[in-house]
């Protein structure tokens, strides 16, 4: 429980960290809420003039009385919306920051952390997080303000007026504070489960509509509509644990606001009979305690809100602490006569106990083109990944150029290199920004060249709006060819000097997988290029071959050397190419 209210207070902290950009609007919210608190006590001596001078007939003080009125409505008026605005200023634009960091944060993360995480999970805390906690600074963080200004205001001239009689009613203020206090600390847990529930059923409904087609194919509906209806008792089950809290707060309120009018109504009746209070003052003093009586009353909510919201931004914060990319490193300059890339003994493994590669070495030379081969599983997709530096080998050295992977910079070393693989992603936007990548450092004529010679610039030209035309959630509105020739001209327009590439052509028909291998052709020309091979063409121009088996590299040569070789080369090519006379495909599968 201590750990728990250290986590509140840390998360509180940092929440409002965010506020100080935003000062003068808080002190503007801080001073019209206070001038809104002034106001309701000056409308209580309003009403006590009113009270007494209609009582005694005294029309000059009933005028006056009736102008202060008016002038205390105008006066709310005016507060009232510096109060509105201010709140509503300085938290739209604290959850704008707050989306910045966060996004930009996650942007900076490994991709080990980013696969740790379902993307339902991170959209579900970057919406539904950072809107409950803009509807806290926009509602009751205000209300906060205004109630701690009135009630101790109110009090400060309760005890004027007569503290005997405002103690009296207050006795039962202690015990509202201990069960307040009580009731209200399981709430930031409770709310940070409700997020967790939330973001698995986000997580759950992403997944069903990016694989309907196979949901629907394979009668996986009534699976999945279960697997959703658990999350959603999960969820109903946080929200009614949250809602039974503030029920019973919401209970203990109305004792609180009933108990001291009880005792104000006997004994403020009896002193007005008995000449000790004016009408007036029973009214004005009646006013005062409902201020009173209703800002403690609404203390429970508000404090379970509070609490309701730490726990949201518990759940966003440990996004942010999680440990970022590494930052800043070399960006030297390219020697020609480096080796483009060189793996020296590298072994890795993602979850630190099965190797996926276990002692692999290699060389690339400028120019030159490495062909990967292998089963399924076998690792040659994690090579790409340990290239890219979106993992860290365990054990051994990877280099680029010449230089250590883990010296170089990381976003100037992924500069050196296109990646071009079987799971082509297009970016909801046009054509061109996905070409582009959204950089804006690239004339039409350059988009237009490597679409050209990507195979993919006549079917954009038959479009209606051409290169401006936009493309659904993972270019649904594509076929796979045209997906893979869009992510064949990024490669060419990058015109970086390391090409990895991971063929995909068994899933296109003829005319597709011709129109896609004349592109990887064109854009390997005059590249270091390192491919997972699928085709036996590719094999054989190739100036090396690497053959993986369980992350282990068991066989190296060419492919004529290979073949030569009663091993495990020989076998994959036996087995894969009989009966398949154009020999178009070797291996089947996507690789590690």
């Amino acid at each position: 429980m201590a750990a728990s209210a250290n986590l509140s207070d840390l998360s509180t902290r940092r929440l409002f960290s965010f506020l100080k950009p935003y000062r003068f609007w808080v002190v503007v919210k801080i001073f019209s809420a206070a001038s809104n608190a002034a106001n309701d006590i000056f409308l209580v001596y309003v009403m006590n003039i009113l009270v007494n001078s209609s009582l005694s007939g005294d029309k000059e003080e009933l005028m006056r009385s009736i102008y202060l009125m008016i002038v205390s409505v105008f006066i709310g008026i005016i507060v009232n919306f510096l109060e509105t605005y201010s709140s509503g200023r300085f938290s739209a634009c604290m959850t704008r920051d707050i989306k910045d960091t966060l996004s930009a944060h996650i942007d900076k993360l490994p991709i080990s952390s980013l696969e740790a995480h379902h993307s339902g999970d991170l959209s579900s805390r970057m919406t539904n997080g950072t809107t409950a906690i803009e509807n806290f600074f926009n509602g009751d963080f205000g209300y906060i303000l205004f109630n701690a200004i009135r009630v101790s205001t109110t009090i400060i001239v309760m005890l004027f007026m007569n503290w005997q009689l405002l103690l009296l009613c207050m006795v039962i203020l202690p015990l509202m504070s201990i069960l307040t206090n009580s009731l209200s600390r399981p709430l930031s847990d409770y709310s940070s489960n409700l997020q967790k529930s939330l973001a698995k059923m986000n997580s759950s409904v992403q997944d069903t509509v990016n694989g309907i087609h196979i949901v629907k194919s394979y009668n996986l509906v009534q699976v999945f509509f279960n697997k959703f209806k658990a999350l959603l008792d999960q969820m109903l089950a946080d929200s009614l644990l949250i809602e039974k809290r503030k029920s019973i707060m919401g209970s203990v309120s109305v004792l609180v606001q009933t108990a001291p009018f009880l005792i104000f109504f006997l004994t403020g009746g009896y002193l007005v009979i008995k000449g000790h209070f004016t009408a007036g003052g029973l009214v004005s003093f009646a006013m005062l305690l409902n201020y009173l009586v209703n800002g403690m009353g609404a203390l429970p909510n508000q404090i379970s809100d509070y609490k309701v919201m730490v726990g949201t931004a518990r759940h966003l914060f440990e996004i942010l602490d999680e440990e970022t990319e590494r930052k800043g490193g070399k960006m030297p300059a390219i020697s020609p006569l480096a080796p483009a890339i060189s793996f020296n003994q590298v072994s890795f493994s993602y979850d630190g106990h099965k190797r996926v590669l276990n002692d692999v070495g290699f060389t690339l030379q400028q120019g030159k083109t490495i062909a990967l081969v292998g089963a399924s599983g076998s690792g040659k997709s994690t090579v790409f990944k340990l290239i890219s530096g979106f993992y860290k080998a365990q054990d051994g050295d990877i280099n680029l150029f010449g230089e250590p992977l883990s010296d170089w910079d990381l976003p100037y070393a992924r500069s050196m290199i296109s990646l071009v693989s079987q799971e082509t992603f297009l970016f909801p936007g046009s054509l061109a920004d996905n070409i582009t990548c959204g950089k804006s450092d690239y004339s039409m004529e350059e988009v237009e060249r490597a679409a050209q010679l990507a195979n993919i610039h006549e079917y954009i030209q038959t479009l209606p709006n051409g290169y401006n035309s936009l493309v659904g959630e993972r270019g649904v509105k594509l076929s796979g060819g045209q997906r893979q020739r869009i992510s064949i001209a990024r490669a060419i327009l990058k015109d970086a000097p390391i090409l990895l590439l991971d063929e995909a052509t068994s899933a296109l028909d003829t005319e597709s997988e011709m129109l896609v291998q004349e592109a990887i052709t064109r854009v390997m020309k005059e590249k270091t290029v390192l491919v997972v091979a699928h085709r036996l063409s590719t094999i054989i121009d190739a100036d090396e071959v690497l053959v993986l088996d369980n992350g282990c590299m068991v066989e190296r040569g060419t492919h004529d050397e290979l073949l030569a070789k009663d091993g495990t080369y020989k076998r994959l090519y036996h087995k894969q190419l009989i009966n398949q006379e154009n020999a178009v495909s070797l291996l089947e599968g996507k690789g590690a």
